[in-house]
């Protein structure tokens, strides 16, 4: 239970700290940005981000135990794996778009570059997931409470149903901060080269 709370308050702190790096990346000159942008591509392509990608692809969703909370919880959580995996799809060509070379660094000037208000809707579209996964977190206790007092034919589902969900808020919830501070980052950058 305290895991989960303290899971929660990171989540919800990550998001005010990625809002406010937002505010203060406006700040920060080209050089600065480049070099942010460096080390969040090196995170991005880091063992542990692909190890990330592979697990959700090998996640399937239960099948419904039963017990109310406890498929609630899997049917969000199925909700945000597939919506942290469009996110993923999105943020690389974000990313394309704004700098003119991909993640892996090949050089693509032929693109159009995207708009301010695109990235600030995948922001927020990336935060309101943030949001999700930091309620969803807090409904893990409740569910584990009912997977306790679940009947014996109920509770092997219910059991495996709750490992499902708390898998997938462990996986998406970093991955949707690293595409926060992408994002971030592409919106800083854009404002940057429209100031000058």
């Amino acid at each position: 239970m305290v895991k989960q709370m303290i899971f929660g308050t990171a989540l919800c702190l990550g998001l005010v700290f990625s809002s406010q790096q937002n505010c203060f990346a406006q700040e920060k000159t080209k050089d600065e940005l480049k070099a942010e942008r460096e080390a969040l591509k090196s995170e991005m392509k880091s063992k542990e981000a692909e190890e990330r990608k592979a697990k959700f692809e090998k996640l399937e969703a239960p099948k419904p135990s039963g017990v109310a909370s406890v498929d609630e919880l899997a049917t969000n959580s199925t909700k945000m794996l597939t919506s942290t995996k469009e996110i993923n799809a999105q943020v690389p060509e974000m990313y394309k778009r704004t700098i003119g070379e991909t993640v892996d660094g090949v050089t693509d000037v032929t693109v159009k570059k995207p708009t301010l208000e695109e990235l600030v809707a995948l922001a927020t579209n990336i935060s309101t997931q943030i949001k999700a996964v930091s309620d969803a977190s807090s409904s893990v206790t409740t569910a584990s409470s009912d997977v306790k007092s679940a009947s014996p034919m109920q509770a092997p589902k219910a059991t495996k149903s709750l490992n499902y969900s708390k898998e997938v808020l462990a996986l998406v919830g970093p991955e949707l901060q690293l595409n926060l501070k992408v994002v971030n980052n592409l919106i800083a950058t854009l404002k940057s080269a429209n100031n000058n």
